[in-house]
């Protein structure tokens, strides 16, 4: 069974995107060069509050406490 994205979890300034289910499981990531894949999701997506710890330590490498990190909703 297919789940859809809900959020997208932006690191720094890494080209690199997470993407999560409604339950803050890790979907997968996408990683590229240009960033046309993440603006064209960014386009129909509104900021939220940073993700909760579970959807953190999914992550690896982890995430430094010093890295910037933004999270977006998608619709």
């Amino acid at each position: 069974m297919n789940t859809p994205a809900k959020f997208l979890l932006l690191l720094d300034d890494a080209p690199r995107a997470l993407l999560f289910d409604s339950r803050s499981h890790l979907l997968g990531e996408v990683i590229e060069e240009d960033g046309f894949i993440v603006d064209s999701l960014l386009r129909s997506a509104t900021p939220c509050p940073t993700p909760i710890d579970g959807m953190l330590q999914a992550i690896v490498p982890p995430p430094s406490p010093q890295q910037a990190m933004r999270c977006y909703e998608l619709r």
